[in-house]
């Protein structure tokens, strides 16, 4: 009889798949799922990854008709890898922390396939004004061409192959997050979302936060984050210092959320840990302290 019911099922299968005219879900298609588009851009003459993390249920029958924000994130392979991206993110939305939302990760011109020179190859795309503490220095960066590599090639090549809704968040850190602040300048309105980590405010002789004087159409949630332990000597007050201007060139325009974390270093570990928090903040429309809370051992700035 039990050898009998093993050889009904295939029929039994078969039979209602040409009865009803469908095949049950996958049950990928609850998963979430990173999927990696090539892209040639113009704007920089070169070839980099894109990386395009999709949330739970995307590919699922029932969300064809669904769109999703969409939040880019400079420094793909570090964002995905080091800051655990696509782990955090999945964790946020079944918790229901965050809405379900389309994460791109952007290679950075160091991970390219022409670049020789990773260092400097990701300076020159993510510095819009020269970074004179850099060696090997790049007297002439080109990442004032970097909005218009984001908005007209990488952009567009999501948004035609994805189901998004128009609303946009951006994300870095260091120089990513410098680039970040930079177009969120460039285009002021554009952006729902504006999430900068340990940001490199002091290039160009402060010029970022010197445009943010007279800037007044911020994105309606920036948050921003920092350690007091990146850096040598004065480099550490200086982020410090940083950030906090920053924060109240903004806090009276926007919900603004800074958050300083005492002995946080600069690099991956460190945004990894305050990620969940700042997505929560964002996206979840978390209040700051809320989600200050939930990193451990942070003290608010006042």
């Amino acid at each position: 009889m039990g050898a009998r019911a093993r050889h009904q099922r295939p029929i039994l299968f078969f039979f209602l798949v040409l009865i009803c005219g469908f095949l049950p879900a996958s049950r990928a298609d609850h998963k979430s799922s990173t999927e990696l588009v090539t892209l040639r851009s113009k704007v920089f003459a070169n070839t980099r990854t894109i990386r395009v993390w999709l949330p739970p249920g995307y590919y699922q029958t029932a969300q064809t008709g669904q769109k999703y924000p969409v939040f880019y994130f400079t420094d793909g392979i570090a964002t995905f890898h080091g800051r655990q991206l696509g782990r955090i993110a999945e964790e946020l939305i079944l918790s229901k922390k965050i809405p379900p939302t389309i994460f791109v990760g952007i290679d950075n011109g160091g991970s390219t396939r022409e670049s020789k020179h990773p260092g400097s190859d990701r300076a020159n795309e993510y510095l819009p004004y020269p970074d004179d503490s850099l060696l090997p220095p790049v007297p002439n960066p080109q990442g004032a061409r970097f909005p218009k590599f984001l908005e007209q090639e990488v952009m567009p090549l999501i948004e035609r192959t994805y189901r998004t809704s128009g609303k946009v968040g951006l994300a870095g850190a260091s120089y990513g997050a410098a680039i970040a602040l930079f177009t969120a300048i460039e285009n002021p309105g554009r952006y729902q979302w504006l999430l900068l980590e340990s940001p490199s405010l002091y290039i160009g002789d402060h010029a970022l936060l010197h445009r943010c004087e007279t800037i007044r159409n911020w994105p309606p949630r920036v948050y921003v984050g920092a350690g007091t332990d990146e850096g040598v000597g004065d480099a550490k007050r200086e982020m410090v210092d940083d950030v906090s201007r920053f924060a109240k060139l903004v806090q009276d325009q926007t919900s603004t959320c800074l958050t300083i974390v005492p002995g946080a270093e600069h690099g991956e570990d460190a945004w990894r840990d305050r990620l969940p928090a700042a997505l929560a903040f964002l996206l979840g429309d978390e209040t700051c302290q809320t989600a200050k809370a939930r990193i451990l051992d942070v003290q608010p700035v006042h």
